[in-house]
């Protein structure tokens, strides 16, 4: 039986990087996971309105919870952002009794249906669903071309931290690293593999040079360990990838910014404009070429 989801893509894949969501789209249909789409409105972003006021955040959070309980299915992010911001909403729910009932009363006093029901449910990554025993074997199985490109992967801070929340294990955390080699590709190590891309807590629009600083030394040192692409699991360090080397110009290591769904498209034969891999602003021209090839050499 297909598994169902509700499917919350966030708001930087949908507004900026659509080939994200694409890619998403096409590889969870491949594996059997049905993802519905469901009138979300944006997270929100903890760093943007808790810091200003966390009863609103927690109730705008909450909402999408509320829109997800209304079908009974758990949530599906693509997003570190987005899934910290609703699991840690969620988590404060169930564990406030008196916080839950001011949230659900707001609710209710809106129309929201699903209220209720908010603390009930679950907020699952993506790296989650496709690292479980079930989801590693279908991929596997569905794998077509082992291109063997070395890769840098990339975690985000809030897919593992705070460990309190989310209980894994954040000094050595090898799901993605992982999925990457069942996938066909070469994860290779670097110094700065656990740190943050530089963009987090408000330091890509408020820092910009010491957002650029902590990106720079990240790609330096990716491409010091020979990396051809750094995947990653969430949007919004994908645009500081992607940006934020056209921020700091020329003399940068170039180093493509690739989501997870695209990288399993291509290890599935999928084409990479259909990925919309020429979109990003530093487009993964070898990892492209080398799905190309593949391809090319099936047809022989």
């Amino acid at each position: 039986m297909t598994e169902r989801f509700a499917f919350f893509p966030g708001c930087i894949s949908i507004n900026l990087y659509p080939s994200i969501d694409r890619a998403t789209r096409l590889v969870m249909a491949e594996l059997d996971y049905e993802l519905v789409d469901m009138p979300f409105a944006c997270c929100p972003p903890p760093g943007v309105l808790r810091s200003y006021d966390e009863p609103t955040w927690t109730t705008l959070a909450a909402r999408n919870l509320a829109v997800a309980a209304r079908e009974g299915l758990p949530v599906l992010t693509i997003c570190n952002g987005c899934f910290g911001s609703l699991h840690e909403a969620s988590a404060r729910i169930s564990e406030d009794v008196e916080l839950r009932e001011e949230v659900v009363l707001a609710l209710q006093e809106a129309g929201i249906e699903g209220a209720a029901e908010v603390a009930d449910v679950k907020v699952l990554p993506i790296l989650d669903l496709l690292g479980t025993p079930e989801a590693r074997d279908r991929i596997s199985d569905r794998v077509v071309h082992r291109l063997g490109t070395p890769v840098a992967v990339h975690y985000g801070c809030h897919y593992l931290r705070p460990s309190t929340r989310t209980g894994r294990d954040v000094e050595d955390p090898r799901v993605l690293d992982e999925l990457v080699e069942i996938a066909g590709f070469k994860s290779v190590p670097f110094p700065q593999k656990l740190s943050c891309c530089g963009a987090g807590g408000g330091a890509w629009s408020g820092q910009e040079a010491t957002s650029l600083s902590i990106l720079e030394r990240k790609l330096g040192e990716m491409s010091s360990a020979g990396a051809e692409a750094v995947v990653n699991v969430c949007p919004f360090c994908h645009l500081q990838f992607d940006q934020g080397q056209r921020r700091l110009g020329r003399g940068v290591p170039s180093v493509p910014s690739v989501h997870l769904s695209q990288l399993l498209g291509l290890a599935f034969g999928m084409k990479d404009k259909a990925l919309g891999l020429h979109t990003h602003l530093v487009p993964a021209r070898g990892l492209a070429k080398a799905a190309r090839s593949a391809r090319a050499d099936d047809r022989k």
